[in-house]
């Protein structure tokens, strides 16, 4: 797909779904010493991490963001970390675009945690009350529940220490605020752009050749088996069930560990008239087939898995009983996979069918 075309695709609705994904919202408690006496304050952080090789989308992020921000690139692992730290940046830009295009679920939480904090430090009490200073601290400290507020954390007085980690708030401080900007926030509808924006952070669509032997004939049958996944860690599990529902309710969820779920379906039937085609923009049973990929509203990342997997799964409806129709299929898994080893089409070809007579699965090829 033609990137100049792709990323005018680039949405705030899809930027909110891969966040959603892929960023976070935290907070570092940072301290300085100056002569005897130590002074606390904290630092807040919106960041987007992603492998180093989608730095184009990245850097299309930032600038609908104004070019705000930094961006750092880890040679070790392959990464690439946008980072927005300025606190008028946070507050003119990146709450507002939060505000319009929402989060779900835990991480909408702790984005209005995020956005609380921000406001209040905005106004400098937490300089001259202390008190206000550790409710934010407080704050902070449950913000995010899978990142880490610091180890400045042992340098609060021992009482300090137990209001952060008992989660109470002192005495004489008001967040009503807080509460009421949860309690009063009204959540948008899912859209396709957050989807998209989900899925290409945090989904997967793999296709899996099968060896069959069929019981009638007794011969061995190739056949397609395809596997659709979203996966949220705890303490956004309540969004699975938004995406399964946007899916008219196909597929399931599964509990994959105390801290993380999945949405996913193997059926080929609602992949093909559902879910796949709703995630190119395109109603229930209107199918992919009569539209080529640029005319499609794809997610920009895994787009081709998309579109092409849709192509398989409607050329294997029974099995696939002949071998032209497992040499398209073949012909299809090769223009998406990015690691065939320089393989050509034919050596690639010859490869999966020597791996299709000596093993019942080829797992994940797509």
């Amino acid at each position: 797909m033609n990137w100049e075309l792709n990323k005018k695709r680039l949405t705030g609705e899809y930027i909110a779904g891969f966040v959603q994904a892929d960023g976070s919202f935290s907070a570092v408690l940072t301290s300085k010493t100056r002569g005897t006496k130590q002074y606390f304050n904290i630092s807040l952080v919106f960041t987007i991490v992603q492998n180093l090789k989608y730095k184009d989308l990245i850097l299309e992020i930032q600038k609908k963001f104004g070019g705000i921000g930094h961006w750092y690139s880890g040679k070790k692992d392959n990464t690439i970390r946008y980072q927005v730290t300025n606190q008028k940046d946070l507050l003119n830009v990146i709450i507002p675009f939060f505000m319009e295009h929402q989060l779900r679920s835990g991480k909408l939480l702790s984005f209005l945690h995020f956005k609380y904090i921000a406001e209040v430090m905005s106004t400098r009490a937490h300089w001259s009350n202390k008190n206000i200073l550790l409710s934010l601290i407080v704050i902070a400290s449950n913000m995010n529940p899978l990142g880490k507020l610091g180890n400045k954390i042992r340098y609060l007085t021992p009482d300090e220490q137990k209001y952060v980690i008992n989660n109470v708030q002192p005495e004489g401080v008001d967040i009503s605020k807080l509460t009421e900007s949860i309690q009063n926030f009204k959540q948008n509808k899912l859209t396709l752009g957050f989807i998209q924006g989900l899925f290409d952070g945090d989904g997967g669509l793999s296709v899996s050749l099968v060896n069959l032997r069929e019981a009638k004939t007794d011969k061995n049958i190739i056949s397609v088996r395809p596997k659709f996944t979203i996966i949220q860690d705890s303490h956004n599990i309540s969004l699975l069930n938004e995406v399964k529902g946007y899916f008219k309710d196909k597929g399931f969820i599964h509990k994959l560990s105390n801290n993380c779920s999945i949405y996913n379906t193997g059926d080929k039937s609602d992949l093909i008239t559902v879910i796949l085609p709703m995630l190119a923009g395109k109603e229930a049973n209107d199918l992919l087939k009569n539209y080529n990929i640029d005319e499609l509203r794809l997610p920009l990342i895994k787009y081709n898995k998309i579109y092409y997997a849709n192509k398989i799964l409607e050329l294997d409806t029974l099995g696939i009983r002949n071998k032209q129709v497992l040499n398209d299929i073949i012909g299809l898994l090769y223009h998406i996979i990015k690691n065939t080893g320089g393989l050509t089409l034919e050596q690639y070809t010859d490869e999966v069918k020597d791996k299709l007579t000596n093993n019942n699965i080829i797992e994940d090829i797509v």
